[in-house]
């Protein structure tokens, strides 16, 4: 399977498909379903964590009925693409809570940027007084996502 760190068995992997399908668990439940008893699933999951194999939990809100009706992915291509330029990019992408996720890419476009906003008017303002003053911004493509046909951050254990 790849490059998986020896130490982890099959009874892991049944613990880490389960907890990535539902991180909402108790650790009872888990164990049930990995076919070991509490104590040592709880034992796993903590050498798991203190691995750093499992990095956190979250919790999945539904943006529409927040108000956020509308997801832009927007491809960022930067002037120049030196150590201060891309560290002076980034620290501006986490100031901006409206996007979601930023990623560095090898290719035409330096950065692909996913944006949360509640309608299109939001999105204008956010170009307006954001996106666009971004430091050492070039081009700026986006596109409106009208569909999300699969979005999982699930591994295939």
């Amino acid at each position: 399977m790849g490059s998986i760190m020896p130490n982890i068995d099959e009874t892991d992997l049944r613990i880490l498909r389960a907890m990535q399908r539902d991180g909402s668990m108790t650790v009872t439940q888990i164990a049930e379903l990995a076919g070991i008893s509490q104590s040592p699933c709880s034992r796993r999951i903590i050498q798991l964590q203190d691995a750093g194999i499992i990095v956190g939990k979250h919790v999945e809100l539904d943006r529409r009925k927040l108000g956020f009706n509308v997801v832009v992915v927007s491809s960022v291509k930067l002037k120049k693409h030196d150590r201060k330029s891309l560290e002076a990019f980034k620290t501006e992408i986490h100031a901006i809570p409206e996007i979601q996720s930023a990623v560095l890419l090898l290719g035409e476009f330096d950065y692909h940027l996913r944006i949360v906003v509640r309608d299109i008017d939001h999105y204008q303002a956010l170009v307006q007084d954001r996106l666009v003053s971004l430091p050492g911004v070039q081009e700026m493509q986006s596109s409106v996502i009208l569909d999300v046909v699969k979005n999982t951050s699930a591994l295939p254990l």
